[in-house]
């Protein structure tokens, strides 16, 4: 029993708490499960509340971190640019801790370097030592990027001055307190950091490292670098095999979605996928594999990095016609004439007309124009025909 609970033999009342009726608001809770879809931040802020019941504030603080919870919630998830997101998350952030210097950075899954999505109050040389490998090297070290828990100077092992990121980067620039936290999404993948820093030792408070603790997942996808790309390939189609593109070309995987033997990098399919991306416009073809079609999609990201296209594929039924005639249709959709498409694939003018005819009368088209269209439309265009004209 806990000292004074006891006072001449006879138990003490127990001291009513001022913040049930706030935690057990039905109304609060049910508001706040609309937005974050969660009942758990409010088990650990309710915990918080409990070790700072002596506070003279808690009940504020709380219900202050209830709503700022719910409102980065909801910007994180809206469909603002993420620079623009990044900043309100910022300013919303600041009606809980009040901070002098914050920013939000994401990770190139690439290379690992920091990218910047908001930032305030730091200076270049701050910002530069907080996007160094030295730094990401600490964070490792203490654990940070496993954990996904924001860490204060006063939570850190020993002496904080110990800590080279303390001693020589934040207290020489006036910054007394602060936490830095590793944004991680729900399959586990780090990608991107927060970084907040005080003048006062008040701040930031337990109740504010603990609603900051639980947005870790919501900024975790707003700092993903790969989330438009992943989105945009979920809106292909269920099932969907997909792999992003970045700048230079290469691949990268999409977390979330099925791979592929022909979307790995130096494939024959990628090669022409990178092709079609240079247009920065939707295209789409069919690639053969063995006996096996697929429709491939290749969809520009526009103003995401570092994935620039997406390469979305899946099973399809070619139909009525032949792999003979789908080439006959991509070569002619190309505007080669039946002597040309003859020369391409070694066939007789006669063979070519057949097919031709063929293709008409299986996609009820009155001329070669109109079953050329239809192609172009439908996607039943080759994405490569093997010819010998050279």
């Amino acid at each position: 029993m806990a000292p004074g609970s006891e006072h001449n033999g006879e138990s003490s009342p127990a001291k009513p708490s001022v913040f049930l009726p706030i935690y057990d608001n039905p109304w609060l809770i049910s508001c706040f499960c609309l937005v974050t879809k969660t009942l758990i931040p409010l088990v650990v802020l309710r915990a918080s509340v409990g070790r700072c019941h002596d506070s003279p504030m808690p009940a504020a603080q709380f219900d202050t971190a209830v709503r700022v919870m719910g409102t980065v919630s909801a910007i994180a998830s809206g469909s603002d640019p993420v620079n623009e997101r990044g900043r309100a998350v910022l300013a919303e952030l600041k009606k809980l801790i009040p901070f002098e210097a914050a920013e939000i950075c994401s990770i190139n899954p690439l290379t690992g370097a920091s990218v910047q999505i908001a930032a305030e109050g730091y200076s270049d040389q701050v910002l530069g030592q907080l996007h160094s490998r030295d730094f990401h090297d600490l964070m490792d070290l203490l654990g940070i990027k496993e954990t996904g828990r924001p860490v204060r100077m006063k939570d850190l092992p020993g002496d904080p001055l110990d800590n080279w990121a303390v001693a020589d980067v934040l207290y020489p620039a006036g910054y007394a307190e602060g936490m830095t936290m590793c944004l991680r999404t729900s399959d586990g993948r780090v990608t991107g950091v927060i970084n907040l820093s005080t003048v006062s030792t008040s701040h930031p408070s337990d109740i504010a490292r603990d609603a900051v603790a639980n947005l870790c997942g919501t900024l975790g996808n707003l700092a993903d670098p790969l989330q438009s790309g992943r989105w945009l390939a979920l809106l292909l189609g269920a099932g969907s095999m997909a792999v992003g593109l970045d700048g230079a070309g290469c691949a990268i995987r999409l977390p979330g979605l099925a791979g592929h033997k022909l979307l790995t990098e130096g494939t024959d399919l990628l090669e022409v996928a990178k092709g079609a991306a240079v247009h920065n416009s939707w295209g789409s073809f069919l690639w053969a594999d063995d006996d096996d079609w697929f429709r491939v999609r290749v969809v520009p990201c526009r103003g995401e990095q570092p994935i620039t296209t997406v390469v979305s594929m899946d099973a399809v039924e070619i139909g009525p016609l032949s792999r003979r005639e789908l080439e006959v249709l991509t070569l002619a959709a190309e505007g080669l004439s039946n002597q040309e498409i003859g020369n391409a694939l070694i066939i007789s003018n006669r063979t070519v007309a057949s097919h031709v005819e063929h293709i008409l009368d299986k996609l009820s088209a009155p001329n070669r124009a109109a079953a050329a269209a239809y192609a172009l439309r439908e996607g039943f265009i080759m994405g490569r025909v093997t010819r010998y004209d050279g």
